[in-house]
């Protein structure tokens, strides 16, 4: 929080020049303050199980299955695209 503050950019412009999602880094910056304290507690972790079945024949890509949803990730895939996915089909979208 302090860099971004510091740098006087926008969060947007911060958050692409850093690899950051904008969302999360307001959703931060409106629970700390000035001096980087935490304003409110934490919350509680959730704990999340995801079952993972390996195909034998998984030899181009993978399929993710999150719920009801299927996501086929090839080779090449881009990683942290794959997060958001994942994290906004199990609910934690940004």
């Amino acid at each position: 929080m302090r860099a971004w503050r510091a740098s006087g950019v926008s969060a947007a412009k911060y958050s692409e020049e850093h690899g950051l999602s904008k969302g999360s880094l307001c959703r931060w910056a409106a629970e700390v303050d000035g001096r980087g304290s935490r304003v409110r507690p934490a919350p509680e972790p959730r704990t999340a199980f995801v079952r993972l079945e390996v195909a034998p024949r998984a030899v181009g890509g993978l399929v993710v299955e999150v719920g009801p949803a299927k996501v086929r990730v090839e080779p090449g895939f881009d990683a942290g695209l794959l997060r958001e996915v994942v994290r906004a089909l199990a609910g934690g979208a940004s």
